[in-house]
């Protein structure tokens, strides 16, 4: 599946601010099931930008803009194209988990991370969730995914980044990187290794990512995006349904996230927790890590003593869309103020370095 992307950052200041310096993870990545066709980032104001990768292979894009700013944009622009995943895992008994070279090559996607931390409760949910299973690997992995929609319902602005694993159960609510930190923390707990991707999903409703309705019908599929756009007030949405009035062509979602359990012998099984099924050509990887703060789309600093805001969309939109569908109701926001030297030394004299995230 071809997929184009375009994806925007705005930083908005409340005064001037003097340096700003960024981290920007969004670039897909290439693998055997998918190929990045083009990449472009741009940004406004005009800067340098520096590419390399890190440890976990995810690009990231260092960017710095010195001189006086009240707004810094960052648009990226992908064509990526996408292929089914072939096989599933084979059977495999969950005593090869304990093979010591298996274990000692994914230690760190069995210990607790920043944001996967587990006690009792966890135990003993993850526990529940794999005591019909059979005893082995691939049927656990798609039992624990499977809970976690149980457990969680999805809420959009329900929780913050930084929420424990136990308070996302005692609430019951979250977004999709809370199902994925879940089902994480359940699958290390069981013995399983596992990580946290992060990625875009082509899809209005992100609990339901195959696009069709209860019947399977491309009308039930229409009606439903019309309803999910209406119901959840999402960003402005672009093209929702084709020409035929059928099926969505471009939507305007957030970066997405779901999990790889590693299977003895095979690899890496990829699921979603969000709505406890496969990953498939409409799941589009920029990276994976230990957790959240490994691939977090931005990371950066500011030199100055404003607040900031900072606004992020993604549009995606496939190959048959004019590609305006997808650049320009990204480039319409791009209004972007650069301030009066004066004003950069009247704010730099009350400098203050602050966290953007």
């Amino acid at each position: 599946m071809r997929l184009d992307i375009a994806y925007r950052l705005h930083f908005r200041y409340a005064a001037a601010v003097s340096e700003s310096q960024n981290e920007i993870r969004v670039r897909p990545r290439d693998d055997l099931r998918q190929q990045v066709l083009s990449y472009r980032l741009t940004t406004t104001p005009a800067t340098r930008v520096l590419q390399t990768r890190d440890y976990f292979g995810t690009t990231v894009d260092h960017l710095g803009v010195r001189g006086a700013h009240r707004e810094l944009l960052v648009v990226a622009e992908s064509s990526v194209e996408t292929a089914p995943i072939p096989d599933d895992p084979p059977v495999v008994s969950c005593e090869r988990l304990a093979d010591v070279e298996f274990a000692n090559s994914h230690v760190e996607y069995l210990a607790p991370s920043q944001h996967v931390q587990w006690g009792d409760l966890i135990n003993e949910v993850a526990t529940w969730s794999v005591r019909s299973a059979p005893d082995n690997v691939s049927s656990r992995v798609i039992a624990i995914v499977k809970a976690v929609p149980t457990v969680l319902t999805y809420e959009r602005g329900s929780t913050s980044i930084g929420v424990t694993l136990e308070e996302l159960v005692d609430g019951g609510r979250g977004v999709c990187q809370d199902f994925a930190h879940l089902a994480v923390g359940m699958l290390r707990c069981v013995g399983i290794p596992a990580r946290y991707v992060s990625g875009y999903l082509f899809a209005v409703d992100e609990t339901r990512p195959d696009g069709d309705g209860n019947d399977g019908s491309p009308t039930a599929a229409a009606s439903r995006a019309k309803d999910f756009v209406a119901e959840n007030g999402i960003g402005e949405q672009t093209g929702v349904l084709d020409s035929d009035g059928e099926a969505p062509t471009a939507v305007s979602v957030q970066t997405h996230a779901w999990i790889e359990a590693a299977v003895p012998g095979f690899g890496w099984y990829a699921l979603d927790p969000t709505n406890g099924g496969a990953v498939g050509e409409r799941h589009v990887i920029i990276g994976h890590g230990r957790d959240y703060n490994d691939v977090a789309p931005v990371r950066g600093v500011f030199h100055g003593s404003a607040d900031a805001q900072v606004d992020a969309e993604v549009i995606i939109a496939q190959p048959t869309a004019p590609t305006s569908m997808v650049t320009e109701p990204i480039r319409r926001r791009s209004n972007v103020a650069v301030a009066s030297p004066a004003a950069a030394m009247a704010d730099h004299q009350q400098t203050a370095q602050q966290q953007q995230q």
